[in-house]
């Protein structure tokens, strides 16, 4: 009964009721795409890591892999130490840098190892000798190359006049997944990379994947971190991360992305809370009247209490719905807005729409628009009812 009572109230001022209802709708929108935000990017990093296909990584002491032009040094020893692990089934060494074609630049990945995973070959074949490089699209396209041409590679284009020139034939084309969407990529042997920079002996850092793993991808975490904490043991000069510990320092490098999205997340509860509890407010005192009526015809306080907060959870009902529809597709727009910047990799998502997301913002609404509606529940019950009958009549 007091659920058709609290639908009545509700629908009485049906366009307070229309207002509030939108606000909340905004708010439970605001928080779900802000869960979005943060789960949305821990889900990328998972697939940029996943589609690598390897689970340790070592690097330069202190860096993450291409965040800079950091070398290890004297990394045959190091791929040594790591291929000899009786954990290991290979290993992939590779070297990024900036290349020069002519005047245009191209990012030149130098590789060695068995059965990568970095690209996929779309057009001709694999590298298979010291003079061969492989170009995405952008780059072959840029250079006006096709499988068979070659290409004369310099290290620096400021003084390209001056330093010798590589001679490397296009083998074939190839795919990156999350390459950059404008980027000219090249992939060549590392030994030649190596030369052309005049660094020997040198790779930006070396990835290995585990034996094992049965059906699974990649073997469990723990296997990982005890790999990666036995090489850290044996290189202290140089980081290694098993997959999680990546993911950890990747997340910390765009740490303020959650610190906004929590942000966003607390005013969204904290302005549910306050719309609610005005509301209902307001119209208890409203309805002072009538809500001292129904105390002296014999309902209890705990009724008149579940009348105000079944008005509450209607409301909240209504919002949750709108709230969602509008979060979901309030999502995609601002995903495909960040996600125009040309220094992002392809594929990368800051805001991907899921059902978790929006389940879990409007559960945290939900709770925030109840404990709201305690007090307003509270005043009502507690009414006076002999004074409140006066003042009506009088």
């Amino acid at each position: 009964m007091m659920a058709s009572v609290a639908l009545r109230n509700v629908m009485r001022h049906r366009m307070r009721t229309a207002f509030t209802v939108l606000a909340l709708s905004i708010a439970v929108a605001l928080l779900a795409d802000m869960l979005m935000l943060s789960r949305g990017m821990e889900k990328t990093f998972y697939r940029v890591l996943a589609s690598v296909g390897y689970e340790v990584r070592v690097c330069p002491r202190g860096t993450l892999p291409f965040t800079t032009d950091a070398v290890i040094e004297e990394s045959s020893r190091v791929v040594t130490a790591v291929a000899r692990d009786a954990r290991v089934e290979r290993t992939l060494s590779v070297l990024g840098t900036t290349l020069h074609v002519d005047s245009l630049p191209v990012f030149a990945l130098g590789v060695e190892g068995e059965k990568q995973s970095l690209y996929r070959v779309i057009e001709g074949r694999d590298v298979v000798s010291g003079g061969d490089v492989l170009l995405n699209r952008n780059a072959a396209t840029a250079f006006h190359v096709t499988i068979g041409d070659s290409l004369e590679l310099t290290p620096d284009a400021a003084i390209a006049a001056f330093s010798s020139r590589t001679v490397a034939r296009v083998a074939g084309i190839i795919d990156i997944p999350f390459d950059l969407p404008h980027q000219r990529t090249a992939i060549l042997p590392l030994a030649l990379v190596q030369q052309i920079k005049n660094q020997p002996d040198t790779v930006s850092f070396v990835l290995a994947k585990l034996k094992g793993g049965g059906d699974q991808p990649f073997v469990p975490l723990d296997e990982q971190r005890a790999l990666a904490a036995a090489l850290a043991a044996e290189f202290p000069d140089l980081s290694v991360y098993s997959m999680d510990e990546l993911l950890g320092a990747l997340q910390r490098q765009l740490a303020y992305f959650k610190q906004f999205a929590l942000i966003l997340s607390t005013i969204s509860l904290l302005v549910t809370f306050l719309l609610v509890a005005v509301v209902l407010t307001i119209g208890v005192g409203e309805r002072r009247g009538e809500i001292a009526a129904l105390r002296s015809m014999g309902f209890r306080r705990r009724s008149i209490q579940s009348m105000i907060l079944s008005e509450s959870m209607l409301l909240l009902a209504m919002s949750g719905v709108l709230g969602s529809v509008l979060g979901w597709f309030l999502a995609g727009y601002l995903d495909h807005i960040l996600t125009q910047s040309p220094s992002l990799p392809a594929g990368y998502r800051f805001f991907i729409p899921a059902w978790r997301e929006i389940l879990m913002a409007i559960a945290l609404s939900g709770a925030a628009g109840i404990i709201a509606a305690l007090l307003p529940a509270l005043s009502a019950a507690r009414i006076d009812i002999p004074k409140t009958l006066h003042e009506e009549v009088v």
